[in-house]
């Protein structure tokens, strides 16, 4: 299908000479680009949103240094023993 469309004066430029380093025509060079491009678009509109735990009692911990995560782990995993790591990474 034949279309018309506008492209910056440089990014022509830049194109055409990679098509002519690739040895392609111009116009499978950008087929392959538009069909790569598009196709990413789809992985990241597919990936789900990885859900965060939510403890329902935020309050601090006596004697647990927020600056030790392993220790901040520890302790949710002590308070909260449902809360486990493979329930946190798929």
């Amino acid at each position: 299908m034949r279309t018309t469309i506008d492209l910056p004066d440089h990014l022509l430029l830049d194109v055409e000479k990679l098509a002519v380093e690739r040895h392609v025509p111009l116009t499978r060079l950008l087929e392959e680009s538009l069909r790569s491009y598009l196709g990413e678009q789809r992985l990241r509109t597919r990936e789900e949103p990885v859900p965060l735990p939510v403890l329902p009692d935020p309050a601090p911990v006596p004697g647990v240094d927020l600056d030790d995560t392993s220790r901040l782990w520890e302790a949710g995993f002590e308070r909260f023993p449902g809360l486990r790591w493979r329930n946190l990474i798929a």
